[in-house]
């Protein structure tokens, strides 16, 4: 289901104070607000803002960014502030990552860092991966991870979502190029 353009703006700062600026809220240490706290300060931008507009913006994002538990809210992945997110670990053997040609080279020497977050996402599917890098570059490369053998190297990978993976940093060791044609993928 398509998000309003009304949604999408709620959503990204949403994303913003939970993620990267928590502002006047009060934060627990897994990155959890009261979800009247956040209303409170999202009607400041969005006067108009209900408190189940709010929850059915946050139940029907289609990559789970947030999460609700005990009448309070927090984004699942992609902070740039230290948290104890509790993520279990990942049990994919292959995962993907989108990205720049430009900057695929700089990865293939130096492996996937974090850049500004906490930690480097990935994703489950090659189409997940392509609907990330396709923001940087109308070409996009898609990486291959193979987290199975990062893993037996002590690379831990958690599972922030069903779709949304999330490493501290993965080597170059672990990182090939996809050959989109070899899989049997139009991308453009």
């Amino acid at each position: 289901m398509k998000k309003t353009s009304f949604e999408v703006r709620v959503s990204k700062t949403m994303s913003y104070f939970l993620r990267h600026n928590p502002k006047n809220l009060k934060i627990s240490d897994e990155g959890f607000v009261e979800i009247n706290e956040l209303l409170k300060l999202l009607r400041k931008k969005f006067p108009k803002l209900t408190r189940e507009d709010l929850i059915r913006i946050i139940e029907k994002d289609e990559k789970g960014r947030f999460e609700i538990k005990n009448n309070m809210v927090r984004a699942r992945y992609g902070h740039s502030i230290d948290l104890k997110l509790g993520y279990e670990e990942a049990s994919e053997e292959i995962l993907y990552h989108g990205t720049s040609r430009k900057a695929a080279k700089e990865i293939l020497k130096e492996g996937l860092k974090p850049m500004g977050r906490r930690y480097v996402h990935l994703s489950k599917t090659i189409e997940d991966a392509l609907e990330v890098g396709i923001r940087r570059d109308s070409k996009p490369a898609i990486l291959e991870i193979d987290a199975k053998e990062a893993k037996k190297h002590g690379i831990k990978i958690y599972k922030a979502t069903e779709r949304i993976f999330l490493a501290d940093y993965i080597p170059p060791d672990f990182i090939k190029i996809v050959s989109l044609e070899n899989k049997g993928k139009s991308l453009y």
